[in-house]
């Protein structure tokens, strides 16, 4: 049984580019970007008015006290002006509009009264450039304004769409396979009976892949038959990813592991000094990809995945490590392993409290909780105040 940085090490070697492929942006939400981004021209592309008001010419209020003007033209945003300013005239100009550069200041429309065609201003001070966003502020034409392996959300296919991208080149999704295993385990949507569970491993980790705009290619519920669980191995040995749910144990149904080695499957470790979790799996298919053998339980399979399947992907992705905070314990906490112990937890008072568990097959545990933070294998007790690693689900 190895330690959680033993496997993780052991893991993240095994890791590797899946390719690249181009996306329009309306797809690219979650993606990663496999290629830097400049901006096309500055931006903003002119001088934008930041403010609804009146432009005018710094000089006549600063120099010579003008305080009220003559309104020669009115601009609304995607207009052009047409006359040029003399001495004590103004532009109502509207947010969003491209100011001509013969004004240089504009003063808000709460700060002037309009009577007819004359504005007069009720400040006593002015800046040049006041409430004008100067072209190329945000970005010169040419400059980076996203780097490659940059995940896409919103504010980033916002920045491509002002660009003018509507394609992108993205890293390649990998091929993922599911399989969860079991006699006891049925589909959603089929009547349970008594003795039995519904597979909710598989919609878990579908629903983690996809925060990495990920899918699953294929997937399977399999029972405890080794001629089944074979074919289902055999079916996805050119996959990049394969991640078993049940069945790498040492019940007398566990056949996951065996199986996996007959078909071809190079077997890197099993058992982890980790609670939950400590059955996993893990080895190389003979095409390159890999296989984790994940924990049943709902809980044991979801912590895997964050500690061991997530900093996979992200590298394979050219993602930097996942955002770990350190956070003070507001309760005592107690451990009677000696493992690396991971639980659910939940942000209060300015730090962490654990959310009560019944054991690792305890569909709510996750459920309540903002994330899992860890208890390390070296320390007998937590106090209050003691500070431990936690990361976001």
């Amino acid at each position: 049984m190895i330690s959680v940085q033993e496997a993780l090490s052991i893991i993240l070697d095994q890791s590797r580019s899946f390719g690249t492929t181009t996306v329009s942006i309306n797809e690219a939400t979650g993606r990663v970007l496999a290629e830097d981004i400049h901006a096309d021209r500055n931006y903003p592309p002119f001088h934008r008015a930041a403010m609804d008001g009146f432009a005018l010419r710094s000089i006549d209020f600063l120099e010579k006290g003008i305080r009220t003007y003559e309104i020669i033209e009115e601009l609304f945003a995607g207009g052009t002006s047409t006359l040029k300013p003399h001495e004590g005239q103004s532009l109502r100009i509207m947010t969003g509009s491209a100011t001509p550069i013969e004004y240089d200041a504009i003063i808000r429309i709460e700060d002037c009264t309009v009577n007819g065609t004359q504005v007069t201003f009720h400040i006593d001070t002015l800046k040049k450039g006041q409430n004008i966003a100067r072209q190329g502020e945000d970005a010169k034409a040419g400059e980076l304004i996203m780097a490659k392996d940059t995940r896409l959300f919103a504010p980033e296919v916002a920045a491509l769409a002002v660009t003018g991208r509507a394609t992108v080149l993205v890293h390649q999704q990998p091929k993922v396979a599911v399989i969860s295993t079991g006699d006891e385990v049925i589909s959603v949507g089929k009547e349970v009976k008594p003795h039995q569970i519904r597979d909710s491993n598989s919609y878990a980790l579908a629903s983690f892949l996809h925060n990495y705009g990920l899918s699953i290619t294929y997937r399977t519920l399999v029972p405890d038959n080794k001629d089944l669980l074979s074919k289902a191995v055999q079916d996805v040995l050119e996959y990049d990813i394969v991640i078993f749910s049940g069945g790498v144990s040492m019940g007398e149904a566990d056949f996951v592991p065996g199986i996996l080695v007959d078909c071809g499957v190079q077997n890197l470790f099993h058992k982890v000094k980790l609670k939950p979790g400590k059955p996993l799996w893990f080895g190389k298919l003979p095409s390159g990809g890999v296989v984790f053998g994940l924990p049943g339980n709902p809980m044991s399979c979801q912590v895997c995945y964050k500690i061991f399947i997530e900093p996979f992907l992200r590298q394979c992705l050219g993602l930097g490590k996942a955002l770990t905070l350190q956070l003070p314990l507001v309760v005592n906490k107690k451990k009677n392993v000696k493992l690396d112990q991971y639980f659910p937890c939940v942000l209060e008072g300015g730090g962490i409290k654990p959310v009560v568990i019944n054991g690792s097959g305890d569909i709510t545990s996750t459920l309540h909780s903002h994330g899992l933070a860890v208890h390390p294998l070296e320390v007998d007790d937590l106090v209050k105040g003691d500070t431990v690693d936690f990361i976001f689900w």
